[in-house]
């Protein structure tokens, strides 16, 4: 069997964009993204998945204000020097510049996903709602950040929203059957797409027993 190199070259070259232009991005195209990512796998093909796209500029500046809020709740000031040029330094300069120009990106996709208890937990103790589908909604999250690299899309998610999901909830009227997952701003990025760098799968596998790198 052959590889496919323009898929493995397009899966090591999706790094979080979190500087987007404020062009508007197309509704044929944003539904092109979203197909994708409906394409991905389900226990019992359940489809947990829906999405609510922001795009309007009062419920952009809504989400922008809380999400900030959010951040600066846990994690305090994120002020970097312009001299430090660390990979930390950087990471966090990206993501101030999100937090402050979040409102201004062409739209935030909210993926949500249909609550359903674990297998793990007993029915006598599924008390109150359940948590969404994790396992089925970030295939479909990952499929979406594939789609927007092979478009020319610009995104990253976060889940820093939990913090104020409540709000959101009732602010967007999503129903109580669904919970917020991810949150991902897309648009065009202002920079440039690039390799991103991981361990290599080699340092991080085992094999017949936890430790053992001997195939």
């Amino acid at each position: 069997m052959e590889d496919n190199p323009r898929f493995f070259d397009l899966v090591g070259n999706v790094r979080a964009m979190r500087r987007l232009k404020p062009d508007p991005v197309p509704r044929d195209l944003l539904m092109k993204v979203l197909n994708a990512g409906v394409q991905a796998p389900s226990g019992m093909n359940s489809q947990p998945w829906s999405f609510l796209v922001l795009e309007k500029s009062g419920d952009k500046q809504w989400f922008a204000e809380h999400y900030k809020a959010a951040i600066e709740s846990r994690f305090g000031d994120l002020s970097m020097s312009g001299e430090d040029d660390s990979p930390v330094a950087r990471q966090l300069r990206a993501l101030q510049y999100q937090m402050t120009h979040m409102q201004e990106f062409p739209l935030l996709l909210i993926v949500c996903g249909l609550r359903d208890w674990p297998f793990k937990v007993p029915q006598d103790e599924r008390v109150g709602l359940a948590p969404p589908n994790y396992g089925a909604i970030y295939p479909c999250v990952q499929n979406i950040l594939l789609a927007c690299r092979a478009v020319g899309l610009g995104a990253a998610l976060t889940t820093m929203h939990q913090v104020f999901e409540e709000e959101l909830m009732e602010r967007f009227q999503i129903p109580r059957e669904y919970g917020a997952v991810v949150t991902m701003p897309i648009g065009y990025p202002t920079g440039r797409f690039g390799p991103v760098r991981r361990h290599p799968a080699e340092s991080l596998t085992y094999f017949d027993c936890w430790g053992n790198t001997a195939s």
